[in-house]
């Protein structure tokens, strides 16, 4: 049964409660397993100093010491890890890849992914406030270009944070999104057994002609003879 993973959330949602193409296609590529790890430096700068990162919020938040949540919660609907969780926050964190990229948060608003993402954690370990933390922290010279040494800056030039409220209407929003994801999906495999498995007739329908795509240029791969494109075109 299909549930969506707090940090996939974004995916899914829209404003007009309603499942967009993005959505759709997000869905496609779930149903066939096509969910590949993310790859990039930005993802593996991230994991690599995780640990580090979490030791740099405990001391410029003032708890002194802070472990990372090892435990997943599930329920119907949602599953997610969260970073670090404390008897009253959440808390996740980030680790941009330099000050430009780090400035850049602090100038743009919280992005929704992350947003929707903490929402999820809040409603599965059951707390009232999440913490979104940015910390820079050195690029290992294995990931980054060149030895970096932001950890040499003043600690107050290398952090910030945001502070959010729990908001059950959004998990409202966010269920009902994933019903009807799973009826968008169950659609999505009658169709597919409909068809798959079996020789299946094709011909010329006027409902699924869209002529205006169809090239009569030899060149293009959408190339169409002269002939057929006169047998088409009664169907127009």
């Amino acid at each position: 049964m299909f549930k969506i993973r707090a940090s996939q959330a974004y995916k899914i949602f829209s404003k007009k409660l309603k499942l967009e193409k993005t959505a759709k296609s997000y869905l496609i590529e779930w149903f066939a397993g096509d969910n590949e790890p993310i790859h990039s430096k930005y993802f593996a700068k991230g994991n690599t100093v995780e640990e580090e990162c979490i030791q740099f919020c405990a001391e410029v938040l003032g708890y002194g010491i802070l472990f990372k949540n090892e435990e997943t919660k599930e329920d119907e609907f949602f599953k997610g890890t969260a970073d670090i969780v404390t008897t009253e926050y959440i808390i996740d964190v980030k680790s941009p890849w330099n000050q430009k990229t780090l400035h850049e948060h602090v100038l743009d608003p919280m992005p929704w992914m992350y947003y929707l993402q903490l929402q999820i954690y809040m409603y599965l370990y059951e707390r009232k406030k999440a913490i979104l933390f940015y910390g820079l922290m050195d690029t290992p010279i294995e990931i980054g270009y060149h030895e970096t040494n932001f950890e040499s800056l003043p600690n107050e030039k290398r952090w910030f944070a945001y502070e959010v409220d729990f908001n059950p209407s959004i998990i409202k929003d966010l269920i009902d999104l994933v019903v009807e994801s799973r009826k968008f999906l169950k659609e999505h495999e009658r169709g597919l057994k409909s068809v798959l498995g079996k020789l299946n007739t094709y011909g010329i329908q006027e409902k699924n002609l869209h002529l205006e795509s169809i090239d009569n240029d030899p060149t293009s791969n959408n190339f169409i003879s002269d002939l057929l494109w006169q047998k088409l075109a009664k169907y127009q």
